[in-house]
């Protein structure tokens, strides 16, 4: 960008929230980086399930609505959204696909942040990370769910229980934790012996202080060929991400993606009170194998095998994410 056009962008963040809150250096950075971006009225801009978004935009100039089609025949209205708005942050920090609809009702000028600068943002500036992960997303749930509850049974199904079921419900009872300080390979045989695929590790005082997880051993113990001998703690991951028991699968999984971990603390007053993975999450949605095969079975034509059909892909993709061998998928 010139400088001029780095100034027209500086000065209109600065009134813009949450850029409002980021010192003057910064601003300038990210103005530096924009570009903009001109919509036709009448024109899409995202399209729901398709490609996500690169960028978080602003609008500059004009009005875009946001909306889910529930079905062919169902549209849910999100919003709509004017000057020093923003839209697409939900695809471009899950990475996957964009979850909505957003249509130029006005001719439309957005400066686009890129994603990576984004990132930057929500790991560097905790205000910034709450507007977008707290105010922005309670008010896309608000707005939006409730509403597809009542019109779409897609949505009555197991992604509801995504938004209705606290992660304490979900989480593990009776957590199987051990002292950092014993080896790997103790670690590794209260885990067989357990049936866990990770494990909560303590300080002297009972503390957790790190979790090591199947993922763990195999990266950095087999393939390092690594002494079992060695302490756990050498290898156990000290990023603990936590979640309140009182918030729910959603907000659990959005910080799975945002943190990229497979695993969840659930604290419940200040107490540790189990641990959530993806997999939990998996089977609640209704993906899960087992899920698929009383899909299957309980079909009473040719017809009614396509809906499931249609979820084989994901599950197969869910599945090499958790680290099945391809002979136990096939078998």
């Amino acid at each position: 960008m010139n400088s001029t056009t780095v100034e027209d962008a500086t000065e209109f963040l600065r009134n813009v929230t949450p850029f409002q809150d980021l010192n003057e250096a910064t601003l300038r950075n990210i103005s530096a980086g924009v570009t903009l971006e001109f919509y036709p009225k009448s024109s899409t801009i995202l399209h729901q399930d398709g490609p996500a978004s690169d960028y978080l935009r602003v609008i500059k100039k004009g009005a875009v609505r946001v909306f889910i089609r529930a079905s062919e025949d169902d549209k849910v209205m999100i919003d709509t959204r004017g000057e020093g708005d923003s839209f697409g942050f939900l695809s471009l920090v899950s990475g996957d696909k964009s979850r909505a609809n957003v249509v130029a009702i006005e001719d439309t000028t957005c400066y686009l942040i890129g994603r990576e600068t984004v990132l930057r943002l929500l790991e560097t500036y905790p205000a910034f990370a709450e507007y977008f992960l707290i105010s922005y997303l309670n008010k896309y749930i608000d707005k939006t769910y409730k509403e597809m509850l009542k019109k779409s049974p897609f949505y009555g199904s197991g992604d509801s229980l995504l938004f209705t079921t606290p992660i304490g419900d979900l989480s593990t009872k009776n957590v199987i934790t051990a002292s950092q300080d014993i080896s790997i390979k103790g670690a590794a045989d209260i885990m067989t012996a357990n049936r866990i695929s990770s494990l909560i590790l303590l300080d002297s005082a009972g503390v957790p202080t790190g979790i090591v997880t199947d993922r763990d051993l195999r990266d950095k113990v087999i393939s390092k060929e690594r002494p079992v001998q060695d302490a756990i703690r050498n290898i156990m991951s000290v990023f603990l991400i936590k979640a309140d028991a009182r918030e729910y699968c959603f907000e659990a999984l959005l910080k799975m993606i945002r943190y990229n971990v497979h695993h969840l603390l659930v604290i419940d007053n200040g107490r540790l009170k189990g641990v959530v993975t993806n997999h939990d999450l998996i089977m609640l949605q209704g993906t899960s194998p087992v899920s698929m095969v009383r899909e299957i079975e309980s079909q009473q034509s040719i017809e009614g095998l396509i809906p499931a059909s249609k979820k084989v892909n994901k599950i197969v993709e869910l599945l090499i994410k958790e680290g099945a061998k391809a002979s136990n998928i096939n078998g």
